[in-house]
């Protein structure tokens, strides 16, 4: 963390787990915790357990499972004009970013791509980001509503872009995409295609 915080990252993480956790939540005062949720979550600013190379926000956070099991976790901050609440909000958006990623394993076969030269591990993951941002902009642009806009990376790569079909060309030029009728999703690839042409200014 300090080597993010030198180089000038704002930082939202979860702390080290362990019995550290519990021996700093020990030192919250009970009139110090904010409730997030009724009867179900809380937070409270913590002592710092360490010193960073920069200041940061130590945040205790307390929930109740869906056993009713308390548990607990410490949860650093590098902004400092952030309440407690917002700082958790923030937190708790990793969960979009971590269902993003596995859809990229699917989607990108990311498991089965492996490479042992860092200079190969850079590429792949400089292609994995074009891909992954092609992706989400072309849905976007070819579905705003519909069926097909509720899809993730992989059934749009495997069952919506793989439509078999055929690129006519023209000196060079794009002039025809032609599509096999009987996929269940060729009607509305189509009527993707013109928007994503449209959207271009393509002829």
């Amino acid at each position: 963390m300090n080597s993010a915080l030198a180089d000038h990252w704002q930082v939202v993480t979860k702390s080290s787990g362990g019995r550290r956790p519990t021996a700093l939540i020990r030192q919250v005062a009970d009139d110090a915790w904010l409730e997030l949720r009724p009867d179900d979550r809380w937070v409270a600013p913590c002592p710092a357990p360490v010193q960073l190379v920069c200041p940061v926000q130590w945040l205790a956070l307390r929930w109740r499972t869906q056993r009713r099991q308390v548990k607990q976790a410490v949860v650093v901050c590098s902004v400092s004009d952030w309440s407690p609440r917002e700082i958790i909000q923030h937190y708790d958006a990793r969960g979009a970013c971590e269902i993003e990623i596995r859809a990229d394993k699917g989607g990108l076969q990311m498991g089965r791509r492996r490479k042992k030269s860092v200079a190969a591990q850079e590429a792949l993951i400089l292609l994995t980001d074009l891909a992954h941002n092609l992706l989400a902009w072309t849905a976007h642009w070819m579905f705003p509503s519909g069926a097909l806009a509720q899809l993730g990376t992989t059934q749009l790569v495997q069952d919506v872009l793989a439509i078999p079909g055929h690129l006519v060309f023209q000196q060079q030029q794009l002039v025809e995409v032609q599509l096999n009728v009987l996929h269940p999703y060729a009607a509305e690839v189509a009527v993707g295609l013109e928007r994503l042409l449209d959207h271009f200014g393509y002829p």
